[in-house]
């Protein structure tokens, strides 16, 4: 045979496999997402897994407005991450999304395209019509871009909050609350967004800088202190505030009984200041002050003073107002006399009610004063402000006054700052039956990832306020009831409740917008006073009690197929829910059944741009899901969110998203090196029986055997960032950087069929269908790609699809073999000083490449040289060099030596042998080639 000029990289056996290097995932995941479909996928992942124990995270439902952002997509990811490993280790996962549809954002985006405002809504029934297709619209699209992720679900039959079913069932959640006693209505200071006109729950206010005025204003005393030696001139207690607009509401002046007081003298008149704020005070007022007198507080209690507008207000309400005890009192900041208006902040309406104080709020809906406020009438709070403070310098009632900056509620959804306004509202009332323990007691059992959040959310339990229900808005749940014209008692009478929820769940709530009262009542019906005239609530409910019994409507309904899933398995969602969505589902779930809706909830942080500021429109930072997926495809997002902590905020952007796109790159290169040398392996004919595969090979499968146990850990734990990661350094650092090069001789020059090679093979093979389903929960598409073409050319009695195969409860116990591995452990440790040595006879030029080198190892010590010379056979693919020997001179410890490999490369396999050329019929290549040329007839 002429060897001179034969080609021999013919005749080794190279990877060959349909799987491309490139993941071309933009042009890719929609014929995967296709082949999902036409599968009918989440069905089959259902059916395969009935009988299984089921796990339910029940789904947070987004708000139905606009297309979705980077939020959005970091936790519907993080969810189907949860639910497909779920279903992958062995549970039955239905997942069914939803959407919240009620609620302001809806209606002010109709309004603002009707070009009309709230109170030109004449046909509330059409407007609500109008509300209800705009959410659909924006279901329909929201549900394309969450599929177009790669999320699995029951994308067919989703729960939507404006349901006929579903609006039925909070009604009849507010009726059983009713019925035992948590719901009342009540007058209350609370949030109140004027720009909104409508009542806020706590959930719908975050606080943000403001600039305010910072005023101090005299109360004169229509007598002075009995305490105080009279100087003849006016006694005036010096009250400071930031809310200049809530002076005409004042109702009385608040001290503390057991602080002392200063009485300062200044141009002959008298000011009373706390002692431990006389001289901040004197430093704001600039005012030349001498100390005449001190008091305590309890010396002001009874005293009256003459309103600081009187003048301006209605004659009715010019009256004295009373000097009165606070246990609120600071004397950090101020005077230590703080303004009383029940009508306009929390802890003065609770005094309020305490003392009998009327709750006076001259603050109409829209934010402007009504007739009460005499001269103010007309103007807008906040605009008010200029004017009054005017108004008091003009009066000599002003002592100071500056803006500051300071933090102020604000409404969420307007983003302009709230006020509190005391109005009638129904309210949930958490301290009503011990509530407040209870919900303390049930967070405390629910298990909360990260741990903090159970700290975060026991705190918050234990400081809210009473629930306001309430809300002056059209598109949401009805409020139903209706209110005696004659005494104003609201009708609660449960059968009355009962007739109309009944109604909600056949035809919906509408017919409340849309029918008179007389058609809403039974006839002869009449009042416990004896009233037959009644006229209905407009109010609507919170949205945040829509979503809050969820729970209500879906888990326990059994629109999740398999029955009664509550309380669910898991809520997850962003750490604002801690005050949102965690909250509202509790309070009713504690209150109806007195069990938390959820076994355990996992927080995320929200999504930052990539230098860690918050992301907005106006600002140009924000980052796009669609866009990514359009360039990147979605497979490169949904690893960023496995690799983010996402128990912090996260941070994205162009550079950012470089290394979850190289990490994709190595696991992808990997696969498709594992499938292209399987081509010619068909398992059922050509696998190796445990105990016959080599002892790298076996020593190589109990690693992947552990990488399995830590994968499995991280996803039942939640930290799919370790999960992900495992995965990762198996296939980069375990695969590509060492069995794979190790393998390389005996996979491409060896027979097909040596056992050697076939043994290779079968680890490789068992790395593959373990590897695939394990890391199908976040590269959802690469996978069932890989899956498929595994499927096509490699093993056909695989499951149609990747989700529909297990990723093991364990590894064969034939896979885990301690003795071996801690030989190849030792063994291992050896590579490190061979590569040195190695690497410096290629400093030296002497070599090119490791396989012209040989290597001797040195050692007197009779354990080591054992285990060297009991795994010499194999040492040199596992060093991927041409030889390796055994020297039992010198001294214990071990040293190695790297020489020129001696004899000549073959040109077939590359390693350096002295045999070359002893087959004649195959005179240019090694004896071991040439018997596989022999067998292969060449």
């Amino acid at each position: 045979m002429d060897t001179k000029n034969t080609d021999y990289s013919k005749t080794v056996f190279l990877p060959n496999t349909s799987f491309s290097m490139r993941g071309d995932l933009p042009k890719k995941e929609p014929g995967i997402l296709d082949f999902w479909n036409k599968l009918d996928l989440y069905k089959r992942m259902l059916e395969l897994r009935k009988d299984c124990k089921p796990y339910i995270l029940h789904d947070g439902p987004p708000y139905a407005n606009g297309h979705i952002h980077i939020g959005h997509a970091l936790n519907k990811i993080l969810k189907d991450i949860l639910v497909k490993s779920q279903s992958l280790m062995g549970h039955y996962t239905p997942y069914v999304p939803g959407w919240d549809c009620h609620g302001l954002p809806i209606e002010q985006a109709l309004l603002k395209e009707m070009k009309i405002g709230k109170r030109h809504i004449d046909d509330v029934a059409g407007f609500r019509g109008k509300a209800r297709e705009f959410a659909q619209r924006f279901i329909d699209i929201q549900r394309a871009e969450f599929r177009r992720l790669g999320v699995l679900g029951d994308w067919d039959n989703p729960y939507v909050t404006m349901s006929n079913r579903y609006e039925g069932t909070v009604i009849k959640a507010f009726r059983e609350l009713l019925e035992k006693g948590y719901i009342r209505r009540d007058k209350k200071a609370i949030y109140w967004c004027v720009s909104c006109e409508t009542a806020l729950a706590d959930a719908e206010v975050e606080y943000k800088d403001k600039t305010s005025p910072s005023v101090y204003v005299k109360f004169t005393l229509l007598a002075p202190p009995a305490a105080m030696k009279s100087g003849g001139g006016p006694v005036s207690l010096v009250a400071w505030t930031t809310t200049p607009w809530t002076l005409p509401s004042n109702m009385a002046a608040a001290v503390a009984q057991d602080e002392d007081y200063s009485v300062l003298e200044s141009a002959g008149e008298y000011l009373v200041v706390a002692s431990k704020l006389a001289e901040s005070f004197a430093q704001e007022s600039g005012l030349k002050l001498s100390k005449h007198a001190e008091l305590s507080g309890k010396d002001l209690l009874g005293l009256e003073y003459a309103h600081c507008l009187a003048p301006h207000l209605p004659e009715r309400r010019r009256f004295g107002r009373p000097v009165v005890a606070a246990d609120f009192v600071e004397m950090a900041t101020g005077t230590g006399i703080v303004h009383i208006a029940p009508g306009h902040g929390e802890d003065d309406f609770h005094l309020g009610k305490k003392l009998g104080l009327d709750i006076f709020c001259p603050v109409k809906e829209d934010g402007t004063f009504s007739a009460d406020a005499g001269a103010f009438e007309g103007k807008k709070v906040f605009e008010s402000n200029k004017d009054i403070v005017e108004t008091m310098k003009d009066d000599g009632v002003l002592l100071a006054h500056k803006d500051i900056g300071h933090s102020y509620p604000h409404c969420w959804r307007c983003k302009q700052p709230v006020i509190f306004r005391a109005t009638e509202q129904w309210f949930l009332r958490v301290d009503e039956h011990g509530l407040r323990e209870k919900l303390v007691e049930a967070a405390d059992r629910v298990a909360w990832y990260p741990s903090g959040g159970k700290t975060r959310m026991t705190s918050m339990l234990k400081l809210r306020p009473d629930w306001c229900l309430s809300r002056q808005r059209y598109w949401g749940t009805p409020i139903l009831a209706l209110y005696c014209k004659s005494c104003e008692k609201p009708q609660t009478d449960s059968a009355l409740l009962k007739t109309w929820e009944e109604r909600v769940f056949k035809e919906g709530s509408d017919f409340w917008f849309s029918q008179p009262v007389e058609k809403l009542l039974p006839a002869g019906y009449k009042c416990s006073c004896g009233g037959a005239e009644f006229r209905k609530e407009k109010d609507i409910l919170d949205v945040w009690l829509d979503s809050g019994v969820s729970w209500y409507a879906v888990a326990r309904s059994g629109h999740i197929p398999g029955g009664d899933h509550y309380p669910a398995d898991m809520y997850l969602e962003g750490s604002d829910q801690h005050r949102g969505w965690f909250q509202t589902s509790l309070i009713p779930s504690v209150a109806l059944n007195g069990k938390p809706p959820y076994r355990a909830v996992l927080t995320h942080g929200m999504v930052l741009d990539e230098t860690g500021h918050a992301m907005h429109k106006s600002a140009g930072n924000s980052v796009s899901p669609q866009e990514i997926m359009k360039k990147y495809g979605a497979e490169v997002l949904r690893l960023w969110t496995a690799l983010c902590d996402y128990s912090d905020d996260v941070r994205i952007g162009e550079k950012l998203l470089a290394g979850p796109i190289d990490t994709y790159r190595k696991i992808r290169n990997t696969l498709r090196y594992l499938m292209g040398n399987l081509s010619d392996f068909r398992p059922a004919e050509h696998r190796v029986a445990d105990g016959d595969m080599t002892e790298l090979d076996r020593y190589f499968r109990h690693r992947l055997a552990l990488m399995l146990e830590k994968t499995r850990k991280a996803y039942n734990e939640y930290e799919f960032r370790h999960a992900i990661r495992a995965i990762a350094d198996f296939c980069i650092l375990d695969l590509s950087s060492f069995y794979l090069d190790a393998l390389k001789d005996r996979l491409y020059t060896l027979s097909p069929d040596d056992p050697s090679r076939r043994s290779a093979q079968t680890a490789l093979y068992d790395a593959l269908v373990t590897i695939l389903p394990l890391t199908a929960p976040v590269l959802s598409f690469t996978t069932e790609e890989a899956w498929g073409v595994a499927r096509a050319e490699i093993d056909p009695s695989l499951p149609e699809s990747v989700f529909l195969s297990a990723i093991p409860q364990q590894a064969p116990a034939a896979w885990k073999d301690e003795a071996l591995a801690a030989k190849w452990d030792k063994l291992m440790e050896l590579r490190e000083p061979a590569l040195k040595a190695i690497e410096e006879l290629r400093q030296k030029g002497e070599v090119g490449s490791s396989l012209e080198a040989r290597l001797v190892f040195r050692t007197s010590d009779p354990a080591l040289a054992g285990l060297i010379e009991s795994a010499l056979p194999a040492l040199p693919q596992f060093m991927i060099v041409s030889g390796c020997s055994l020297d039992r001179g010198g001294p214990a410890e071990l040293s190695v030596s790297a020489l020129k490999a001696e004899g000549a490369k073959c040109p077939r396999c590359w390693q350096w042998r002295k045999d070359i050329g002893s087959e004649p019929a195959h005179a240019g290549v090694c004896g071991r080639c040439a018997n596989v040329l022999k067998k292969a007839g060449a």
